[in-house]
C-alpha cells in the first residue's frame, strides 16, 4: 500500500493552501466588486495597517491584483455570487 495521496479525489484541493485568510480576501473582493482600483483597495488596506499575507512590506497595486488572481478568491467570489 502506497502513502502516496491519490490524485483527482473529490473535495480535495491541490496545491498549497492560499495564504491570504478568507476574512480578508472577502474584504479584497468586495471592495473590487464596488468599483475600487488595485491601487485604491492597496491604499485602503496600508491605512489600517492590515498585513500583507506573506508578511512582507506594504499592500501594493500588484499584490492586490495577485491576491484577486488566486483559486481561493475565485472560489470566494463564486460563493458571493451564489447568494
Amino acid at each position: 500500500m502506497s502513502d502516496t495521496p491519490k490524485v483527482g479525489v473529490p473535495g480535495r484541493r491541490r496545491g498549497r493552501p492560499p495564504l491570504a485568510s478568507r476574512e480578508l480576501t472577502i474584504e479584497v473582493v468586495t471592495l473590487r466588486r464596488q468599483g475600487l482600483s488595485l491601487r485604491a483597495i492597496a491604499v485602503s488596506l496600508n491605512s489600517r495597517s492590515v498585513p500583507m499575507p506573506e508578511g512582507r512590506g506594504p499592500w501594493c497595486r500588484k499584490a492586490v491584483d495577485r491576491l484577486l488572481a488566486t483559486q481561493h478568491a475565485r472560489d470566494i467570489e463564486a460563493e458571493m455570487d451564489q447568494r
